[in-house]
């Protein structure tokens, strides 16, 4: 785990859920301290304020830093009241200023950039039990801005930023049942998303960049449990004992537009989809990922390409489940990666192919895995490079193949089982099915494009190693893998 997981991980459980285990204001503030102390942070206030069922904190700040990049996040006022029904609102200042600080480069100054976040009329309450205290925020808009700049070689670049957040809601409970394993459970929203971000140059140098973001609204969810949140922090790289997190965001929409101006290197970049969702589950055994998005379009033009690149796909999706650690056998793996009804841009084709030759059909190109391995070792802490590999690949199955490009479709599946060695070796079969693969090849040889020579070398391996479909230009094989390393593409030996 990197330590910039970490960081987000401590930070979501200390400033986002605010943890306590006491539903007084003076035991909340407590709590706070302690946590945070525990993951390496530093919270202070300049001014406790005990009062009736209240604590106010002035000069509120929280600090951390891991040696690289060091952040620090200060809110004027912050008023704990008991509300008299077991539960604690919250009241902040509607400005809180962070302040990122980092080194450039080795030796250089260290440089201070300032993030301004602004959230009027934002209402949080702490309730519950001393075991599992439920946060709640709402705020009608969230705004983050620019703040200053200072530190460094020089005068700094000017950045102009402004990012709105529209109807932001949010729970979070915290199950502090077992101190050495915390566990949460949240859900949030949002409206909707709007922002833009330019960047000068310092004096004297040429560019200018400019960043413009919407989306539309989202929801999101998350549950696990931590593992030691100390533990974590004294150990940024490894993941705690008893750490299994999941959770899934989904949005409606979402439109960016990147351009960057300058007199030698300037490009344009837009990009949109029509909605997606994003998955992940980890843990000490297992690691899981998922990200998908419909109705995408891209359109990239620079002053290094001939011509703009622009494509649109109906619907993507990557995804893929990996074991981690040893589970005392056979354990699953899978991956799939499915790109639906690509549009190439007509600059893109008249480019490859200006004579229009080929049919401009959408391309396709869907694989899907799914398999066994026995890991020997924990993946995390495994030298891949050793003489025998932490884990065992033992079976795969090719559950969808499609390629479909230029009128010709290639569709498989097939599975095969592998023995143990430094080599797997498989055994099994793929059936393989290729339909406008003949008038593919006709179109090429009218071209020009490909010499005749290898075109007849290809026709004549397809009729050595296919058989006739049951419909017009439409072939067939299957490819054997038998025991000792063998090879059979329709009955004929390859290996």
């Amino acid at each position: 785990m990197t330590r910039f997981l970490s960081l987000s991980l401590s930070t979501c459980a200390l400033v986002a859920a605010g943890p306590a285990f006491g539903l007084t204001a003076q035991e909340l503030w407590a709590q706070w301290q302690s946590q945070a102390a525990a993951t390496g942070q530093v919270m202070t206030a300049a001014e406790v304020l005990p009062g009736d069922g209240t604590l106010t904190l002035n000069g509120f700040s929280a600090s951390y830093s891991d040696g690289e990049v060091s952040t620090v996040g200060r809110v004027e006022r912050l008023v704990m009241t008991e509300t008299g029904d077991g539960s604690v609102s919250i009241d902040i200042s509607d400005r809180y200023d962070l302040t990122v600080t980092f080194e450039p480069g080795f030796g250089d100054p260290p440089v201070n950039i300032g993030i301004v976040l602004t959230a009027p009329d934002l209402e949080m309450t702490a309730s519950g039990t001393p075991e599992a205290i439920t946060y709640r925020y709402a705020a009608p808009m969230v705004t983050v801005e620019d703040g200053p700049i200072t530190g460094g070689n020089g005068a700094p670049p000017t950045i102009d930023m402004t990012l709105s957040i529209a109807d932001v809601a949010a729970t979070y409970t915290v199950d502090a049942s077992d101190p050495d394993n915390l566990g949460y459970d949240s859900s949030s929203s949002f409206g909707s998303i709007a922002g833009a971000v330019n960047i000068l140059p310092p004096p004297g140098e040429e560019g200018r960049m400019k960043l413009v973001l919407s989306t539309g609204a989202a929801t999101g969810t998350g549950s696990g449990r931590l593992g030691n949140i100390a533990e974590l922090a004294t150990n940024p790289d490894a993941i705690p004992a008893g750490f299994d997190v999941s959770g899934a965001f989904e949005y409606e929409d979402i439109a960016v537009e990147l351009t960057f101006e300058h007199p030698r290197d300037a490009f344009t970049l837009i990009a949109s989809n029509d909605g997606g969702s994003l998955s992940a589950e980890i843990s000490e055994t297992a690691l899981a990922y998922r990200v998908a998005a419909e109705g995408s379009a891209t359109y990239f033009a620079g002053a290094d390409i001939p011509v703009p690149v622009e494509f649109s796909v109906d619907s993507a999706e990557i995804a893929f489940s990996v074991p981690l650690a040893p589970g005392g056998g056979s354990q699953p793996v899978s991956m799939r990666l499915a790109y639906r009804d690509i549009v190439l841009g007509p600059g893109i084709w008249a480019m490859a192919d200006p004579a229009e030759s080929f049919p401009r059909d959408p391309l396709t190109v869907i694989a899907d895995l799914s398999g066994s391995v026995r890991v020997l070792e924990n993946l995390l802490a495994a030298d891949m490079d050793a003489a025998v590999p932490p884990v065992e690949l033992q079976q795969m199955t090719l559950n969808e193949l499609e390629i479909s490009a230029a009128g010709a479709r290639l569709t498989g599946s097939g599975q095969a089982e592998f023995a143990p060695g430094p080599v797997p070796m498989p055994v099994g079969a793929v059936d393989l099915r290729l339909s406008g693969g003949l008038a593919l090849l006709d179109t090429l040889q009218s071209t020009g494009l490909v010499p005749i020579e290898q075109l007849a070398m290809a026709r004549g391996m397809l009729g050595a190693f296919t058989r006739p479909g049951a419909t017009p230009d439409t072939l067939e094989t299957t490819i054997e893998f038998t025991e000792g390393g063998g090879i059979r593409a329709n009955g004929v030996p390859l290996q």
